[in-house]
C-alpha cells in the first residue's frame, strides 16, 4: 500500500510541477509580451519625437532663411544698440548666434553685467513654434518689422514685443 502512495504522491507532485511550471511560462511570456510592446511604443514615440524635431528645424530654417546673413547682422547690431542707448545694458552677441529649441528657434541674448549675466531679449523667435514653448511666448521678443511682431501675436506671444522697422527686403544698392 505504501508503495501504491508513494507512487501516487510522485505522480500529484508531478502533475502540480508541471501546472507550476506551464503557470511560470504563462506569466514570462505575458512579461516578455509587455515588455515587447513598451519597446514598440518607445520606438514608436521616439520616432515621433524626432518627427516633431525635423519639422520644427525645417519651421526654422524657413522662418530665418527669409533673411539674408546682412539682414540678421543688422537686427542683432539694432538690438544691441538700443539695448544700450535706451536700457543702458550691454548685449553680447555670440560670434555665431544660434537658434535655440527652447526659445521657438530664437537667439537668445543675454546681458553682461560686473556679476550677472541675465536673459535680455529672444531675436526672432518662429511663430509657428511659439505655441509650443512657453518660455518663449512670455519673454521679450525683438524682430525685425511690425509684420513680424503681428505674425509672432497671432500665433500666441504673450510678451514684450519690440520691432525694429528694418525693412523687409534688402534694399539694392545704386549704381
Amino acid at each position: 500500500m505504501s508503495e501504491r502512495r508513494a507512487k501516487k504522491a510522485a505522480e500529484e507532485s508531478r502533475i502540480r510541477m508541471e501546472a507550476w511550471e506551464r503557470k511560470w511560462a504563462e506569466e514570462k511570456a505575458l512579461r516578455d509580451r509587455e515588455k515587447a510592446e513598451e519597446a514598440l511604443r518607445l520606438a514608436q514615440e521616439q520616432s515621433e519625437r524626432e518627427e516633431r524635431e525635423r519639422q520644427a528645424v525645417e519651421a526654422a530654417n524657413a522662418w530665418w532663411g527669409r533673411l539674408s546673413t546682412q539682414q540678421k547682422k543688422e537686427l542683432l547690431a539694432a538690438v544691441t544698440e538700443r539695448a544700450w542707448r535706451e536700457e543702458k545694458l550691454w548685449i553680447t552677441i555670440p560670434d555665431n548666434p544660434l537658434m535655440d529649441p527652447a526659445y521657438a528657434y530664437g537667439v537668445p541674448l543675454y546681458t553682461q553685467g560686473k556679476r550677472s549675466r541675465s536673459l535680455y531679449g529672444i531675436v526672432r523667435p518662429c511663430p509657428s513654434l511659439i505655441g509650443a514653448s512657453s518660455r518663449a511666448r512670455e519673454e521679450h521678443a525683438l524682430v525685425r518689422s511690425a509684420q513680424e511682431a503681428k505674425e509672432l501675436q497671432e500665433a500666441g506671444h504673450e510678451g514684450r514685443l519690440t520691432h525694429f522697422d528694418l525693412p523687409e527686403h534688402e534694399q539694392l544698392s545704386m549704381y
